[in-house]
């Protein structure tokens, strides 16, 4: 017991809740969390049966105000695998946070290092067992892409029932945005502080089983200078046919007095060194994200809401991308008899567009699922449902159906 709240402390210390009685200086604690998912529509009905995620964390408490943090990610059962194996890529690995903590005496704290961006719920409690689904929210791939992380400084605290966070980490690339910022996270490999990524993240906890909470985001995201190009030749013919108005490229001679008043004339070349096109710097992109957040889980009723938009300037590929997601359940396992355990009946409403100008990119997905939790941390899912997006074959919004089943677990 003693080792499981020494990781919830350092999972979710953001609430800054009293725990020096649970410290003990020197020691090291272990954790983690997976989950494995079988899709039973992908592959064009096929399935798809994949360990998603094998995460592990360690921690050090190095006395009661200074400890390590550092959680190291493997997807996909292996990494390096060779694509000759049926086309398979293979997996990832990330060091998806590596950070020194310190926590004051007082309501306040430092991180440095690896941290994840405070943004949304999903993105920093993203362990199987915290959410409903089988796989992550859609709205937290495409929108706010999860897990996003970066190399930074972040400054918490708490102030009564609001916390607060500023973080500050390294640019998105903004050559890789496109509709959306998912592929711009550098995700801390050499990072950049042109413009540095800020985030302010606060939350209100003031009623008991309620959380609400939003974030704002920034960032002018630099874009690389335009390579210089080689200098180069071209040429120009000029002449090969004559009449009256002067020459006439026509063709070949044959062509030329085919035409009656026209005389073949041998043409002349003219050759023209063109100077190399300077290096011109680009405008960086800048990156406006707002999201806001409320969760409430008390008396059996589970309630989760998610919204975030982000705004772009000097973006050619969309405007503003925006999204959301509703998950309403109620926990019936005291009526069907399970009195150790959880069984959530529960509903997902979602939308989210990456280019909020272009209908081709609106999604609409609705979900009904059944959580099964027999044990602190343990989740078994199934849901199904429809996917609302474009269909190129057809032009048209299309129905796809949903059905997948997946277990995950954190200790």
């Amino acid at each position: 017991m003693k080792i499981r709240l020494l990781l919830m402390i350092s999972l979710f210390s953001i609430s800054l809740l009293s725990a020096d009685e649970f410290v003990e200086d020197e020691t090291t604690t272990l954790g983690g969390y997976g989950e494995l998912h079988y899709d039973m529509e992908a592959n064009d009905g096929d399935g798809k049966l994949d360990l998603h995620r094998f995460i592990f964390y360690i921690k050090h408490q190095f006395n009661a105000n200074w400890s390590l943090m550092s959680e190291i990610e493997i997807e996909h059962n292996m990494v390096g695998s060779q694509s000759a194996l049926d086309g398979f890529e293979g997996g990832y690995v990330a060091m998806e946070q590596a950070y020194l903590q310190y926590q004051s005496d007082n309501n306040w704290g430092f991180r440095g290092g690896v941290l994840l961006i405070p943004a949304g719920i999903t993105n920093e409690f993203h362990e199987p067992p915290t959410f409903m689904s089988v796989e992550r929210p859609e709205y937290n791939k495409y929108i706010i892409p999860t897990t996003w992380f970066d190399n930074g400084f972040a400054f918490y605290g708490n102030m009564g029932d609001v916390n607060w966070n500023f973080t500050m980490t390294g640019d998105l690339d903004g050559g890789s945005i496109g509709d959306g910022i998912r592929s711009a996270r550098m995700k801390g490999q050499y990072s950049k502080t042109t413009d540095w990524t800020k985030t302010l993240q606060l939350s209100w906890t003031g009623i008991d089983g309620l959380k609400l909470g939003g974030s704002f985001t920034m960032n002018d995201a630099p874009v690389a200078d335009t390579e210089a190009a080689d200098g180069f030749w071209s040429q120009e013919i000029i002449g090969g046919c004559s009449d009256v108005d002067g020459a006439v490229a026509i063709g070949n001679q044959v062509d030329c007095e085919a035409v009656v008043g026209n005389t073949w004339v041998d043409p002349e070349v003219d050759a023209t060194w063109n100077d190399a096109v300077l290096a011109s710097e680009n405008d960086p992109i800048g990156v406006v994200l707002n999201e806001f957040n409320a969760t409430y889980s008390k008396n059996n009723i589970y309630s989760r809401l998610e919204y975030g938009s982000i705004d772009y300037t000097d973006n050619s590929a969309a405007n503003s991308s925006s999204g959301y997601y509703l998950d309403l359940g109620y926990n019936i396992a005291d009526l069907v008899g399970c009195d150790d355990s959880d069984l959530y009946l529960w509903t997902r409403m979602s939308s989210y567009n990456k280019d909020d100008d272009d209908d081709q990119t609106e999604n609409n997905i609705s979900l009904f699922g059944i959580t099964y939790k027999p044990a602190d941390n343990i989740a078994f899912k199934l849901e199904m449902g429809t996917h609302e997006k474009w269909d190129k074959e057809t032009g048209a919004m299309k129905d796809n159906d949903v059905m997948r089943m997946g277990l995950g677990y954190m200790f």
